[in-house]
């Protein structure tokens, strides 16, 4: 391939084409990559082994299953989506598409066997490596896009549990992050148990929770939303295996009731602080407890 001199070579995303691609990978995220509650569905449906182990109450194995399950699913969904966006940058955007032509103007068609596939992997390699800032931009998106996707996951998870245990619960994304609002809470408050309803009429016979994937300073955050509102006190449901009794202590100073795996709730170190309990005793004590109130009430 001696003729490279005549191919483009790009620095960075022309400005007329970038809008474009962030156009087109917006567009086709949504297109080929299912979102975390439709995957879930699917798992549930592909595994119907879960439902029987939520309501046997081996939830924590569960969620954790699950969480990778679902992850190495959307996975599969990604690798979709880059192999088809890759191949339409071509057809799409002007750049690559002038790049790819010249590098294909080689005249490789007398070639067979062994030189045909080394110049094939040469021609592949070279348009790669000058389209590299669109390939670039399309794995920044899927780094972020990786990062909302793990907590959005996870509190699908949850919510696909609260319903196979018919349980009534109100979110930002079911009533709208406005009637929250209305409420005087904020978007760190992510469901109310039974409903927003039963919080209007008293907020200290509800579930109030909030849910992350890694704590590390996060928690602080929640604390800070206990204060705002005045609510009695958050459940915070975390997969998050690192925490320390120190940190379980200062969550306690604030009223925060840490929801956990039962083998980190009932470890060594966090068995005897009461604010830290197991997705068991959550899910198949403090919310029955809540709901008999209502039901009585």
């Amino acid at each position: 391939m001696d003729n490279n001199i005549n191919i483009p070579v790009i620095i960075e995303i022309p400005i007329n084409e970038q809008k474009e691609l962030d156009t087109l990978i917006k567009t086709y995220r949504k297109k080929y990559i299912r979102t975390s509650q439709e995957i879930i569905e699917k798992v549930f449906l592909e595994n119907q082994s879960f439902l029987t182990k939520v309501r046997q109450r081996k939830v924590s194995k569960s969620i954790s299953e699950l969480r990778e399950i679902v992850w190495n699913e959307y996975l599969k969904y990604e690798v979709e989506f880059n192999i088809i966006l890759v191949q339409d940058l071509y057809k799409i955007l002007k750049t690559p598409k002038q790049v790819l032509n010249a590098l294909l103007n080689q005249n490789i068609a007398h070639l067979k066997g062994k030189e045909l596939q080394e110049e094939v992997v040469k021609i592949c390699g070279e348009y790669a490596g000058r389209v590299y800032p669109y390939i670039y931009k399309i794995a920044l998106s899927n780094t972020n896009s990786r990062r909302s996707r793990a907590g959005k996951t996870f509190e699908s998870i949850i919510y696909k549990v609260y319903k196979c245990l018919n349980y009534d619960f109100d979110s930002q994304g079911k009533v709208g992050r406005k009637t929250f609002t209305e409420l005087g809470l904020g978007k760190k408050v992510d469901s109310i148990l039974p409903s927003v309803l039963a919080y209007e009429k008293r907020r200290n016979k509800t579930i109030v929770g909030t849910m992350k994937t890694s704590l590390r300073e996060r928690w602080q955050e929640v604390a800070e939303e206990i204060e705002r509102t005045k609510i009695p006190e958050i459940h915070l449901l975390t997969v998050d295996e690192d925490i320390s009794l120190s940190k379980a202590q200062e969550m306690s100073n604030h009223n925060i009731i840490v929801v956990a795996y039962d083998w980190i709730a009932n470890s060594e170190k966090l068995k005897k602080m009461k604010n830290i309990i197991s997705f068991e005793d959550y899910l198949f004590e403090e919310i029955p407890s809540i709901f008999k109130f209502w039901e009585n009430a």
